[in-house]
């Protein structure tokens, strides 16, 4: 399952967000639950506990717990993703053997949730979770035991009285803040946040701020993934007239990260100042 791109329906960090998750689980290992004959309430650290194998030394693991509602719908509880080499240690990673089984812990996201009558609980296992994460060196395939396996949930035993407070869940359609374009044997993220100017009255300054994120892969070529971004601020007032702006790009191989910063400064339309740095980062069993 490792040279599936998977994640574009989790595409930030916020654990929060309630997002559709159908077209992912189509691309990763999902196991279901048995429609459930009550409410099922949890209040805590899910945690999945894998023993697992891989066939390369450097490789991931994410998983999304989600409610699959009678409709099909699946939609984000919570998630977790874990580094396969840091499986003993953050500070000392060390790298998988091909062939090998290994117990691994993988903590998820802090959740309060209710699943409802009907639904079924997911867990669905994937080695990516794009753009979120960068890719591994390699494409890798994972190997589970399910006997050994098991994903822990922290059910909250329903008090014999507690008071009710109605709290509106509200939804995501499933979309975005990124735009998702498929392009051939690959997909494009773009995120742009629009020009936005902010007048300062006190001193007649008006300042304008602009940004723009770009993310691209290929399906099955991780060492394909690039990701840019370029960020904007001008000061405006009179005949003063200011931009200050960053960007970089971030690209791989399978032994190093790649990095470009560039940042300038015009006044008007003229470039006053300009500074390139370009930067290799071994990648340390990332």
């Amino acid at each position: 399952m490792g040279d599936k791109i998977v994640g574009m329906s989790k595409p930030q960090w916020m654990p929060s967000r309630s997002d559709d998750q159908t077209s992912d689980d189509a691309k990763s290992l999902v196991f279901d639950s048995k429609p459930l004959d009550s409410d099922l309430e949890i209040l805590g650290y899910p945690l999945a506990r894998i023993r697992i194998g891989v066939n390369v030394p450097v490789a991931k693991l994410a998983v999304r717990l989600t409610e699959v509602l009678p409709n099909g719908k699946s939609w984000l509880v919570s998630y977790g993703i874990l580094n396969l080499t840091h499986r003993e240690s953050h500070e000392h990673p060390t790298a998988l053997k091909p062939g090998e089984l290994y117990d691994v812990q993988v903590p998820l996201y802090m959740v309060a949730h209710r699943f409802k009558k009907g639904s079924r609980i997911r867990a669905a296992l994937s080695e990516s979770l794009w753009p979120l994460v960068w890719p591994s060196p390699e494409i890798a395939t994972l190997t589970v035991d399910l006997g050994a396996s098991s994903l822990v949930l922290p059910v909250r035993p329903t008090p014999a009285r507690e008071a009710v407070f109605p709290i509106p869940v509200i939804r995501s359609s499933g979309s975005s803040p990124y735009t998702h374009t498929v392009m051939g044997p690959g997909t494009e993220a773009n995120l742009t946040s629009p020009l936005k100017s902010t007048l300062i009255p006190e001193i007649g300054t008006v300042v304008e701020t602009q940004s723009s994120e770009r993310l691209v892969i290929k399906e099955g070529q991780p060492n394909s993934s690039a990701w840019t971004q370029e960020n904007m601020t001008a000061w405006k007032r009179g005949d003063w007239d200011c931009t200050v702006s960053a960007s970089f790009e971030l690209t791989s191989t399978p032994e190093e990260f790649r990095l470009t910063e560039v940042l300038r400064a015009k006044k008007g339309d003229t470039e006053i100042f300009k500074r390139e740095q370009f930067s290799t980062i071994k990648r340390d069993l990332l």
